[in-house]
């Protein structure tokens, strides 16, 4: 068993670099500006560049404070590609992330596949860093039929499909809350709080996953917000979410929604796998090719597998904790959802207090032979419930590199 470090951290004291999160800054890359600004469309007051700011003044908070922080971008760029010499996008050749068989932008592309790709990536992404918390960084246009409303207004959503809902639900009235404070404190105009929703059908990044276009193939895995935290189409909202003060306003709103979300988290787990590319906290690395950029850790070939438990909650781990996996044939990079049978690894594991680890070396049992298959891995209680049901991300290990 290892101690909690401990730290003078404000967002989780026992030990924060074991808590993991991710930061998507809205949009992003040269086909993708975001909503259009009514008043001053260019890049420098793009929702792209807006939401990369507050990205990078929320990451600066949080990483001042010993969390770990994964950006799905930390510049202008995209993570399923950008090459599209008509308009002049000189980036990174289109990649068909969701496996859908098509990938790309133009006329003889369907539309939204470009953007269901991207938004797949950055799910891939979150998933395999098995990141506690995903926060979508957004700003809205209100307008409809093309007339403007000038209004100023906060709104978060995120989704009630998973069991994890309430969770998400309650990171949702936090950021909502915090944003909604924090942005009024630097606006020298009238703001509205339009509150939180559950239900937005339309945010892909949110939803379940499923087999039709219009759903990612793999859903996020962890309580998950996308914050709408300020509005363009007020002038002066537009002019305060381009400065550095406006941005930082913002970003502190999330951070506060963040730290006042983790304080209430009782019950949370990390499983991290003690081979190199599944250290505690590293992001996985894009892989070459035309298909998904992001594959889990490969499963040791011979010998037991060395696996760091955490409790990254603020409760201690109840008795009678298991250790449970399961294995399940995939040419897709991880697994969409748990093996229909997992079972126990006969492992004992310890009533861990809040930021305290243990090591433990566990034997899986054997995968099938005959195809790439992916190995599920997560904490079970007494009662058969798994702890990613809550929200904390199974780890995937796989016998085969795609």
């Amino acid at each position: 068993m290892i101690p909690a470090p401990g730290s003078t951290s404000e967002v989780y004291r026992p030990n924060p670099s074991a808590i993991v999160v991710v930061i998507d800054p809205g949009h992003g890359g040269c086909l993708d500006w975001g909503v259009p600004n009514p008043y001053d469309n260019k890049v420098a007051k793009s929702e792209k560049a807006d939401t990369l700011g507050i990205a990078l003044a929320l990451r600066d908070l949080l990483a001042a404070q010993g969390i770990t922080v994964v950006l799905t971008r930390n510049d202008d760029s995209a993570l399923a590609g950008d090459l599209y010499p008509p308009l002049g996008c000189q980036g990174a050749p289109f990649r068909d992330v969701n496996g859908d068989g098509v990938a790309g932008f133009g006329p003889s592309v369907p539309d939204s596949t470009r953007t269901r790709d991207e938004l797949s990536a950055r799910i891939d992404l979150a998933n395999l860093a098995r990141a506690d918390l995903f926060i979508s960084l957004h700003i809205n246009s209100l307008t409809q039929n093309g007339v403007v409303y000038q209004i100023a207004a906060t709104q978060t959503f995120y989704t009630d499909a998973f069991p994890w809902a309430d969770a998400s639900r309650r990171l949702a009235s936090t950021v909502e809350a915090d944003v909604v404070r924090s942005m009024g404190k630097a606006a020298s105009y009238r703001r509205q709080d339009r509150g939180i929703d559950g239900a937005a059908p339309y945010l892909y990044v949110l939803k379940p996953p499923g087999s039709a276009p219009s759903s990612p193939r793999r859903g996020l895995f962890m309580p998950a917000v996308l914050s709408e935290v300020g509005s363009v189409s007020l002038k002066a909202e537009s002019e305060l979410l381009a400065t550095a003060p406006g941005r930082e306003a913002a970003a502190r709103g999330v951070y506060d929604g963040v730290v006042d979300y983790l304080r209430g988290r009782a019950r949370a787990a990390r499983i991290d796998a003690l081979v190199p590319a599944g250290e505690a906290g590293v992001a996985p690395q894009p892989a070459p090719g035309a298909g998904p950029p992001y594959w889990p850790a490969l499963v040791p070939s011979s010998g037991a597998l060395q696996l760091r438990l955490t409790n990254t909650g603020t409760a201690s781990w109840p008795a009678g904790l298991q250790l449970a996996s399961g294995w399940h044939a995939s040419a897709k990079p991880y697994l969409a959802a748990a093996p229909a049978r997992l079972q126990g690894a006969g492992v004992a594991i310890p009533q861990l207090g809040p930021g305290e680890s243990v090591e433990l070396s566990v034997t899986l049992p054997a995968p099938p032979s005959g195809s790439r298959q992916v190995a599920w891995i997560t904490l079970v209680a007494s009662d058969g419930a798994s702890f990613a049901r809550d929200g904390s991300v199974a780890l995937q290990l796989a016998t085969a590199s795609p």
